[in-house]
Order: C-alpha cells, then sequence, then structure tokens
C-alpha cells in the first residue's frame, strides 16, 4: 500500500491511506532518532510501512549535558523527503515555531533558540531548514479517523472559527504585515526599546546572541522585533496556546476531555469521523499514556521516563478505528 496524502488546508492535511509509523518528540538526540529512522526504514523494505510521521519537537536538545544534533536530525529529514516523498510528514511543534518567527524559547534558565540559530549558520542548509518549518502542517487526519498534532486540544482550537484560521495559517502573510508596519516606523529607536525592555546594552548583542547574524548589515538583523510584533498579535495567541498547551496539566481533566473531543469535531469537518487524537509533547512515565478516550499521548524519546520505554506507533491510516484501544496493539520499541 502506498501513501494517499492531500492538503485541502495549509496546516491541517489528510491521510487516505498508508500503514504509518509515528513518532514524537526527539529533541536534538542523534542516537534515539537514528534507532526510529533505521526501524521505519528496515519497516518499509519488508512491507511493513508505508510512510513515518514526526509529531514535532525534533530540535532542540533538553539537557545541558548532552550533544545536541539538532540541525544533523533535521537536515536528515529533509534527505528522508528526497528518497520516500510524501510518505514522510513533519508536523510543527512548539520548538520549531520560534525559528519561523524570530523570538527566543527558553524553560528555566535554559534558552534553546540561540545554539540552533549558530548551528544553521548563514549558507544553503538555514534557507532548506527555515524553508521546511514555514512548510510543515499543525495537523493531520486520517480516513482511520486518527488525528494528529503536537501537544493536544486548546482552548483555541474549541471555537470553529478560530480553529479554522489555525487550519489556514500563513506565516509568510503574517511576516508580510509586520514588514509593512515597520515600514513606517523609525527602527532604530525600536532596537533601542527592545534593548531596554531585554535588559540588555544593546540590540546588536541580543541580535548577534539570538539569531547569530554577522552584524546590522545581516538581512535577519532585525528578526527580533519581527518576532516581538507578530508574537503581540491575537490571532498568533490563538497559534500560540494551540502548540504550547499544557493539555490536562493545564486544565481540569473533565474540561480538557470536553476539548479533545470538540477539537476532533472540528478536524472531521467534511471528513471522515476523527475518533482519536494522538500526540507527544509531554513528558510521561514509560512509552503511552491514556488521557482520556479520545487522547493517546505517545513518548518515542525524551519525553519517557525512562527513555528506553520510549515507543513508536503503527497503523493503518485506511482501516477505521472504534477507539483508543485499537492503536494500543501498535505500539512498538527500539530497545
Amino acid at each position: 500500500m502506498s501513501v494517499a496524502l492531500s492538503k485541502p488546508y495549509t496546516r491541517l492535511w489528510s491521510l487516505e491511506a498508508g500503514t504509518m509509523m509515528v513518532v514524537t518528540d526527539m529533541h536534538g538526540n542523534w542516537d534515539i532518532y537514528r534507532r526510529y529512522r533505521d526501524r521505519f526504514v528496515d519497516l518499509q523494505a519488508r512491507g511493513q510501512a508505508d510512510g513515518l510521521i514526526f509529531t514535532g519537537d525534533l530540535i532542540h536538545v533538553d539537557s545541558p549535558k548532552a550533544v545536541d544534533r539538532s540541525v544533523e536530525i533535521v537536515l536528515d529529514v529533509l534527505r528522508l523527503q528526497a528518497t520516500y516523498d510524501s510518505a514522510i510528514i513533519y508536523l510543527c511543534g512548539n520548538h520549531e515555531l520560534p525559528h519561523i518567527y524570530g523570538f527566543g524559547l527558553a524553560k528555566g534558565s535554559r534558552e534553546y533558540t540561540p545554539a540552533f540559530e549558530a548551528a544553521l549558520g548563514h549558507g544553503n542548509d538555514r534557507q532548506r531548514v527555515i524553508s521546511l518549518f514555514q512548510s510543515l502542517p499543525f495537523y493531520l487526519r486520517t480516513a482511520a479517523g486518527v488525528a494528529l498534532t503536537h501537544a493536544g486540544a486548546a482552548p483555541s482550537m474549541v471555537d470553529r472559527q478560530i480553529a479554522h484560521k489555525i487550519f489556514t495559517w500563513d506565516h509568510l502573510a503574517q511576516l508580510a504585515q509586520v514588514e509593512v508596519f515597520l515600514a513606517a516606523q523609525d527602527v532604530p529607536t525600536l532596537r533601542r526599546a527592545y534593548a531596554k525592555l531585554s535588559g540588555a546594552n544593546s540590540y546588536e548583542g541580543l541580535a548577534k546572541y539570538y539569531l547569530a547574524v554577522n552584524g546590522p548589515d545581516d538581512p535577519r538583523y532585525d528578526d527580533l522585533l519581527r518576532g516581538a510584533l507578530v508574537t503581540t498579535k491575537a490571532d498568533f495567541q490563538y497559534l500560540y496556546v494551540a502548540l504550547f498547551t499544557k493539555c490536562e496539566q493545564e486544565f481540569d481533566l473533565t474540561r480538557y476531555a470536553a476539548m479533545v473531543t470538540t477539537m476532533l469535531q472540528h478536524l472531521s469537518t467534511d471528513y471522515a469521523p476523527q475518533r482519536v487524537l494522538v500526540t507527544g509533547h509531554v513528558t510521561i512515565p514509560n512509552g503511552y499514556q491514556l488521557v482520556t478516550p479520545d487522547h493517546l499521548r505517545l513518548a518515542s524519546g525524551f519525553h519517557a521516563t525512562p527513555s528506553e520505554t520510549g515507543l513508536y506507533l503503527l497503523f493503518d491510516a485506511a482501516r477505521p478505528v472504534e477507539g483508543i484501544m485499537d492503536l494500543v496493539e501498535g505500539l512498538g520499541s527500539v530497545y
């Protein structure tokens, strides 16, 4: 069976057929990534898998002691796509989003974005990686009724009109609006204000640290301003919440279960009923968790504790599922 993929919306894609392997949250760990990649290549060669789905957060190692090979992983995914074409599906996670817009991402004292920007360099690899990030969908729905996204359900996805905005999201249009605004402003004054708000001595120092730019002549020099302006927009906050939601850790479980059900209904519009949501994003014991009757959380790498308990999911995108337990039998390990 081959993969049958369509893109009815910019950020919501539909998968009609194919036996798919699902992997979550590699977070820059090459060894873990290589295990899952090689398992897919083996399964594909034996006719047991047609495609591979990454649910986002391939980048940003989360331990200061670990070697961060995020850029190598993304470049390898590009090579996989060159070989397997649309059979390799990569969903946008919250860690990919900052590099599209130029805003920083941190947890506590750990800052994720500067190292990735520096590792990207200034050549063709940067263009290829950022173009890939800009193209990534946020949601994937399947004829089987299995929907996938990075994080989970969020309040912004409960409202049908807001959900449609996210399904049709245009990164370049958002950035173009910011560019029009900046063209009418005193940009040096904005830079000084940004530096002051950041508690820094100069904007140039911030740009060099966070964006790995050479100086004011770099076309990305004002990306920190662009990112700050984009992230203050109301529409962007809807998207931010959708990718950064903490799911049941943030909301009462009863309320969260209702949010999952409503989001699945929106994902079902003019399509097969979506019955189960599969995500990564949150750290859990072992490799999977039944969050609600409709939500299966998968932990393939960093988010599985311990990491050796990480799992992948194998399912037939054309065979309708009745419920979440139909998927559990498709869980597998690379350890």
